[in-house]
């Protein structure tokens, strides 16, 4: 079992993470870029580079490695940790049967990797990859917000002394009841069927505080929400603002399925605290522990291609970073 010390953080294995999970645990996160089982082999496609794996297996010789790895993998796992594991939707099926079989909760990521390519001719262009979260009772999970885009339903078009704003809704639609109230405000009287959101007090509150949106016309009230203190909106399973690593200096490739730096570092984010251990047991050319070590996480990675050390050491003393 070779380690490599590739950082104060980070640690590397040449090995088959399959013979070495028995030895690793109180994991809290799991990256897994596994094969696809798409017979296919990877390269870089250079004539002077043939960096890469073979993706061909034997019949049912996919299935079977893949489900003993996971089954070890779980074993690793802290009380609150998740196993992520990183697909193309063409061949999702298998890794969801297996994660089902092994896991009580499991959640869908949908990445759109890249914009629809126009060089296929006879099926429709595949730009979907998924993300398969699965944990069983506890994990840890922090709420990530995206910043507004500027032509959304939340565009801030309103402005008044304070800044600008958007406007969130206050009363309750018919599906619900609210709080039942009159306000009346410069001899308007505004009233909803079905309630407002908020109690009358907190309202009035915010009346004084000049938070309170007036539509006379349709006696509705909003509660100003102001760009300067948004925070964004919440994350959503569709990501669709990370594109895949394309030819630039800024994530070069150097690895035929490497995964781009801002991915990793969103799903670090979401499922780990700083004390946490991350583990990528496939790692290729170590983008996993590559941003881990910028966001001052511990990770093990785990590879049984040598070829990944040089590229792995070499990242790490370049620092090309993209987060």
């Amino acid at each position: 079992m070779a380690l490599n010390k590739i950082s104060n953080n980070v640690s590397l294995y040449i090995n088959d993470a399959a013979d070495i999970a028995d030895k690793l645990n109180n994991i809290d996160f799991i990256y897994m870029d596994p094969p696809y089982d798409t017979n296919r082999n990877f390269t870089l496609n250079s004539k002077s580079d043939k960096t890469g794996f073979s993706d061909k297996w034997g019949s049912n010789s996919y299935e079977s490695w893949l489900s003993t790895l996971v089954s070890n993998l779980k074993k690793t796992l802290s009380n609150k940790g998740t196993l992520v594991i990183h697909i193309s939707s063409e061949n999702s099926f298998i890794i969801e049967k297996i994660l089902r079989d092994n896991f009580k909760n499991i959640e869908k990521i949908y990445w759109k990797r890249c914009h629809g390519k126009n060089t296929v001719k006879n099926k429709l262009g595949a730009v979907i990859d998924i993300l398969f979260v699965a944990y069983d009772k506890k994990r840890i999970f922090n709420q990530v917000s995206i910043p507004i885009e500027e032509n959304s339903a939340w565009a801030f078009k309103n402005k008044d002394d304070v800044g600008s704003y958007s406007m969130g809704a206050l009363k309750h639609d018919r599906t619900r009841k609210g709080h039942v109230y009159t306000i009346e405000h410069n001899s308007v009287k505004y009233e909803n069927e079905y309630g407002w959101k908020l109690s009358k007090d907190v309202v009035e509150k915010m009346i004084s505080e000049n938070r309170i949106h007036f539509v006379p016309k349709s006696k509705n009230m909003y509660i100003k929400v102001y760009k300067h203190e948004h925070k964004g909106k919440p994350l959503s399973n569709l990501w669709n603002d990370i594109h895949s690593i394309t030819r630039t200096s800024k994530d070069p490739r150097l690895y035929p399925t490497q995964k781009p730096q801002k991915l990793l570092e969103r799903l670090i984010k979401i499922f780990t605290n700083p004390d946490s251990t991350i583990l990528d047991p496939v790692c290729g050319s170590g983008t996993t522990g590559f941003v881990a070590d910028k966001l001052n996480r511990k990770c093990i990675l785990i590879d049984m291609n040598e070829e990944v050390l040089p590229i792995i050491t070499k990242r790490f003393e370049d620092k090309i970073y993209n987060i």
